[in-house]
């Protein structure tokens, strides 16, 4: 019988062996093929996510030019409009463009023109240098602002009047970038925005905003982000008005990167945006391929031979467990029977029952009552492991009362429960057996009184004593009478009780069970 059990245990680890090679090899062949499509497909995502954050860009392009529009078709369609009408038309056009700061207006022979800013106030100022050569044509033009580079878009066209009416919209170009930023925070890829005159409208270094290409502080030099080919670039697209894609150095986020150039309309005009991406977030997407391919295997190989092996071992383990959760609910059971009757205590009680008797008969009686009520509580509660908090409370004032009349105003008890816990569950008798090894291994008298505090902290009962301790304190005896409580809170919990001796206090805390369903 025993010699046909190893056959099948070794017919087993062959088949487990022979399903692991065929798993392994399965993994890295597909591993392998996997990585094949990732590296084809990484122009494709290069190309999604360019094209993804160039239409952003040409959205936010159109809204613009959109909100122009409609300024310069009221100012056509309006005889000397008012400031009032001028504010509600400029408040109405920034809430639907949340990126301009302000919306301004001239007229033909006017001195000054109207600012109307985004908080609704209208500002007078002297009449803007900026005017196209054309009518109904747009102007786009960098104009710096205490500092800051500021881009203006302004168009000219006549009212019913037949004067000439200046309508301009400025985004100031650092707040630009911050609110295109907010759009796709989530972006892998940087954007750049020139205008046709090469003026670089949006880009993610804010020194570079307002510069033009070549320049000798902006891009054209070693100290830019733009090289000769790059300039081809932009070049090219924006005579053809096709996208070119290459390979290039930014020195803004110091390493390489593919970028593709796009034609984008504004007004008419040909702009280019320029997308970036890092080399290094096309190499990610591709080591994130290998990673779940080896992870993969990984986890595939240790999943099968735990299995393997625990189908072995499963019945081992479970017979020993089996076997120890006998012995320990034997132990536990035989532990606390011997708790609950206290030679010690039951003779130290009969011996104060005595002496009351003698001196104070009717203390004796209610003495006598107190301990049959808690002699009936032990009996009562003999085959219970888990006790309420109240529960626990309740019986540990009544054991105070008994030991209160032994040692009188020496002994002082103080419990501070809160009472959201006061379902919740504890070790039967744990209390009772912390507040008699306080008494047992403590010198009670006037001199060295015995103070016992009970109290929630959290989700633990702490029980807290001042220390007097005898001369020859057997500490031993301290840890066996805490070992049920300890057995108790590993069968139903991982947390147990954690005990603080110090030459002043002993602390012990008790971790408070979920209450009973």
């Amino acid at each position: 019988m025993q010699r046909k059990r190893h056959t099948s245990r070794e017919r087993l680890f062959v088949t487990g062996g022979v399903l692991l090679l065929l798993l392994a090899a399965g993994v890295i062949v597909s591993g392998r093929i996997i990585n094949r499509r990732a590296a084809q497909m990484s122009d494709r995502i290069v190309t999604q996510i360019s094209e993804s954050h160039c239409l952003l860009l040409q959205n936010e392009v159109d809204r613009t030019e959109g909100i122009l529009t409609a300024a310069t078709r009221f100012l056509q369609r309006h005889d000397t409009p008012s400031g009032p009408e001028l504010q509600t038309l400029a408040t109405t056009l920034l809430d639907v463009d949340s990126k301009a700061r302000e919306i301004w207006f001239s007229r033909e022979g006017d001195a000054k023109r109207r600012r109307c800013l985004r908080n609704g106030t209208l500002l007078m100022e002297p009449t803007a240098a900026i005017c196209p050569a054309k009518e109904d044509s747009v102007v786009s033009t960098i104009v710096s602002e205490e500092g800051t580079p500021v881009w203006v878009l302004a168009c000219t066209v006549r009212d019913p009047a037949g004067k000439r009416c200046l309508c301009g919209i400025d985004y100031p170009l650092p707040e630009l970038y911050t609110y295109m930023s907010e759009q796709n925070p989530h972006s892998r890829s940087s954007a750049i925005l020139l205008n046709p005159e090469g003026v670089i409208v949006y880009h993610p270094d804010s020194l570079k905003l307002g510069q033009r290409i070549g320049s000798e502080h902006g891009t054209g030099g070693k100290n830019g982000d733009f090289t000769g080919s790059e300039a081809k670039a932009f070049r090219r697209v924006l005579a053809t008005g096709q996208s070119v894609i290459m390979e290039t150095f930014s020195d803004y986020l110091g390493m390489e990167e593919q970028r593709i150039y796009y034609p984008i309309q504004l007004a008419g005009q040909r702009w280019v945006a320029g997308i970036g991406i890092p080399r290094l977030v096309i190499e990610q997407e591709i080591d994130d391929f290998h990673l779940y391919t080896i992870l993969t295997a990984a986890v595939s190989v240790l999943l099968f031979a735990t299995l393997l092996v625990a189908a072995q071992r499963r019945w081992r383990r479970e017979y020993a467990l089996r076997r120890l959760s006998e012995r320990e609910s034997a132990q536990l059971q035989l532990q606390q029977v011997i708790d609950q009757i206290d030679p010690h205590f039951l003779f130290n009680s009969l011996n104060s029952l005595y002496a009351l008797i003698r001196c104070n008969p009717e203390q004796a009686r209610e003495f006598t009552l107190t301990l049959s009520r808690v002699y009936r509580r032990v009996l009562e509660r003999r085959k219970q492991i888990l006790a309420s908090l109240t529960e626990e409370i309740d019986f540990t004032w009544q054991y105070h009362t008994l030991q209160q009349i032994r040692f009188g105003e020496n002994l002082t008890l103080t419990t501070t429960i809160d009472t959201s816990l006061r379902r919740h569950r504890i070790p039967a008798m744990s209390l009772q057996t912390l507040v008699e090894n306080a008494v047992k291994h403590n010198r009670v008298s006037t001199r060295t009184p015995l103070h016992i505090d009970i109290r929630t902290e959290g989700d633990s009962l702490v029980i807290e004593n001042n220390r007097t301790p005898h001369e020859n304190e057997n500490t031993e005896s301290l840890g066996v009478g805490l070992e049920r409580i300890r057995s108790i809170y590993r069968f139903y919990t991982d947390r147990n009780l954690e005990i603080t001796i110090d030459p002043m206090t002993f602390r012990c805390s008790l971790p408070l069970l979920p209450p009973e369903k």
